[in-house]
């Protein structure tokens, strides 16, 4: 079984109608089937570009009934994961008329965020093609773990995701597209969260949100190993922190999502140590049960997986301790400001 990234377009203008239609498309501007043409050099002549004709053949030829299609979604930062059920139709109905040519995909699930891939994986889903496929090693079986886990149909610990190297974890992705605009934001996101799973994985990610919640205004105390009922961090704010709101901050430090027994055991932690609210902090992000058992208690707990945490160190970093600023060393960079110059 082979593995496809195809992409929703190239601001994300298609993906929704693949996720609500159950296909995949693509489009290079041929408003005919590719089964009309004989061969690919009958293609080519008709193509856009050499590429686009190679593409196009590929996407009619090659993907079969099994394999694993992955959609990297521009317009929310997330992944989604399907499987081709069908062959080629061309089907202007399907996905609109602008991306004709289609192939249908049961997707599996449509909502996982970047952060529970490696940063190898993100950097083969961000090809320069609009169909290509991951050189990322064993591709299919990563994915299917992470899939399997996010949905909970395997024990988080089933993910077995090994710690970026420097190299892997800093080095920069392909382009998109040869003409699409970098996401900047995401990018320096990515490269946070690679960064944080090298040097703070474990115990020393408890000093990082404790430093997180100072800087916003709490008193923290840091629990003693052994003795916290898998609470590592209380939090209250006021002087000396017995004003409202008061927190139990659970941290997990390892790269494997949370899952429901470890979300309910801080849940009933709330209560016995007198608190009102819990935060419960993952570098491994959190499986979907969680997300949804989460909606039903809003005014309870927040999940700070690692976008959030790295925006709350992004938002923070000029009060962090020299420590921290020292293994995570951001600059300010001057970007160009798209539209029209102010006056």
């Amino acid at each position: 079984m082979a593995v496809w990234v195809i992409k929703g377009g190239r601001a994300g203008e298609y993906e929704d109608a693949f996720l609500e239609k159950g296909v995949a498309a693509i489009s290079f501007g041929l408003r005919q089937s590719i089964a009309d043409f004989p061969d690919r050099d009958a293609l080519r002549d008709h193509a856009e570009s050499l590429s686009a004709a190679n593409q196009m053949w590929r996407f009619y030829q090659e993907i079969a009934d099994g394999d694993m299609v992955i959609l990297p979604r521009k317009r929310v930062s997330r992944v989604a994961v399907g499987h081709i059920t069908g062959p080629y139709a061309y089907r202007p109905e399907a996905a609109g008329p602008q991306a004709p040519h289609t192939h249908s995909v049961a997707w599996k699930v449509t909502d996982i965020p970047r952060s529970h891939f490696d940063r190898d994986l993100l950097n083969s889903f961000g090809s320069q093609l609009t169909l290509s496929q991951p050189g990322a090693p064993d591709s299919e079986a990563r994915i299917a773990r992470i899939t399997g886990a996010y949905l909970g149909d395997l024990p988080a610990a089933a993910v077995d995701i090994a710690a970026p190297t420097a190299t892997a974890g800093d080095s920069p992705p392909v382009a998109a597209d040869l003409d699409e605009e970098v996401d900047i934001d995401r990018e320096i996101r990515d490269r946070i969260i690679a960064r944080l799973r090298r040097q703070f994985a474990g115990a020393r990610l408890e000093h990082l949100v404790a430093s997180i919640l100072q800087t916003s205004g709490y008193v923290v105390a840091q629990t003693r190993q052994g003795a916290d009922g898998g609470i590592d961090i209380l939090a209250g704010k006021g002087d000396l922190g017995f004003g409202e709101p008061r927190l139990c901050v659970q941290v997990k430090g390892r790269v494997t999502p949370v899952d429901l027994p470890e979300y309910d055991r801080l849940r009933g932690n709330i209560a016995n140590f007198h608190a009102q609210h819990g935060l419960l902090v993952s570098l491994g992000g959190f499986t979907r049960p969680v997300h949804d058992r989460n909606e039903q208690q809003f005014f309870e707990i927040r999940l700070w997986g690692p976008d959030e945490l790295a925006q709350k160190l992004l938002e923070n970093y000029d009060a962090m301790p020299p420590d921290i600023r020292a293994d995570l060393p951001l600059e300010t960079i001057r970007v160009l400001r798209e539209g029209p110059p102010e006056l």
